[in-house]
């Protein structure tokens, strides 16, 4: 049968069938490239006894022919960009996989890591270098006091406005004929963080109070003053505490 090994005997004869079998089909043949080989063999996939080897000057690797073809590589090695995500199982690479420090900035594409693909809590402190987050890194997230701050045009029914957080960093305007109120909620209704800042500007004549929403607010205000001067006095609220806010500027009782 094809292949295998064989012991002759003294005197025995070498004739072509096992020269073929025992030898030919079973030393490595060498070529420039797979040009060359297929060129040797008559095709890219040839009929070839399986476990033929073939060796290619060009890629400086070793060939095998498997049964039925093609040639495949032997102990073949990843290349570049052989790894795509379309042959990866969904979980297969894990953190336990993948060595410390393995990944590194070099290695991923512009915009390939987003906040879709990280999970929640997973960027810890002890994983972001010194330095790593710098300024032009961060949202620069609603203006603060100091800087500059969008005007809001408070839309008020009957008179009154309740501060939401969409105005966290705003300049609150209301602009009544007649007297009005700026009414601070509670925090389990709205959420605002302990120092955020809401400035408020009294457009027209109505006379603007700050007032808390009935329950558990506190505001304080020097002297007790939390009605804005007059017309374009403004104050700024302070959040303090969970429940407790200040109010600061051109204020009177």
């Amino acid at each position: 049968m094809p292949g295998g090994v064989k012991n002759w005997a003294s005197g025995e004869v070498l004739d072509a069938s096992d020269l073929n079998d025992y030898i030919a089909n079973q030393v490595i043949s060498v070529f420039d490239d797979a040009a060359a080989r297929t060129a040797a063999f008559g095709g890219a996939n040839p009929a070839l006894i399986e476990g033929r080897f073939a060796y290619l000057k060009d890629t400086d690797k070793l060939y095998y022919y498997p049964q039925g073809g093609p040639w495949e590589e032997v102990g073949a090695q990843v290349e570049d960009d052989e790894i795509v995500t379309a042959k990866l199982a969904d979980g297969a690479v894990t953190t336990v996989k993948i060595a410390a420090l393995a990944v590194t900035t070099a290695k991923l594409a512009d915009d390939a890591v987003t906040t879709a693909k990280i999970l929640d809590s997973n960027v810890t402190t002890a994983k972001i270098a010194d330095g790593a987050v710098t300024s032009a890194k961060l949202d620069a997230g609603p203006p603060q006091a100091g800087f500059r701050s969008v005007q809001n045009a408070a839309t008020t029914a009957s008179n009154n406005y309740t501060i939401q957080l969409t105005d966290l960093g705003k300049l609150v305007e209301l602009n009544e004929a007649s007297a009005c109120t700026l009414t601070v909620p509670t925090n389990a209704s709205v959420a605002f963080t302990v120092g955020d800042r809401i400035d408020v500007l009294q457009v027209g004549a109505g006379q603007v109070t700050i007032t808390p929403v009935s329950g558990t607010v506190t505001i304080n205000g020097y002297d007790g003053g939390l009605k804005l001067n007059g017309q374009w006095a403004a104050a700024t609220l302070i959040k303090r505490a969970t429940n407790t806010w200040v109010a600061v500027g051109n204020l009177t009782t």
